[in-house]
């Protein structure tokens, strides 16, 4: 077993307090008073999504992960517009 590092225990501090914004996140999409909160909500989930992705690419110092960010990424910016545009009325005639 392996002697836990400084910047290891940093990072691994990092991971939990982007898993509890995560909850924090979900439980704003649960519980949000309007449909834009809820859409906000989201935006924030996945960009901490990515944020947990790339602090477990550095701890298990990989770069095999980088693609899978950008997918993330990309699927949350679409569906946020979307779900914007939905809320608009732009997306339904």
């Amino acid at each position: 077993m392996t002697a836990l590092t400084p910047t290891s225990a940093v990072l691994l501090g990092a991971l939990a307090a982007l898993g509890l914004a995560m909850l924090l996140c979900g439980v704003r999409i649960y519980r949000g008073p309007s449909l834009l909160d809820q859409v906000l909500a989201f935006d924030c989930f996945v960009l901490n999504v990515v944020g947990a992705v790339l602090v477990s690419s550095m701890l298990l110092d990989t770069t095999l992960f980088i693609d899978v960010v950008l997918v993330i990424t990309l699927l949350g910016f679409v569906g946020t517009v979307a779900l914007v545009a939905y809320v608009e009325g732009t997306l339904v005639d």
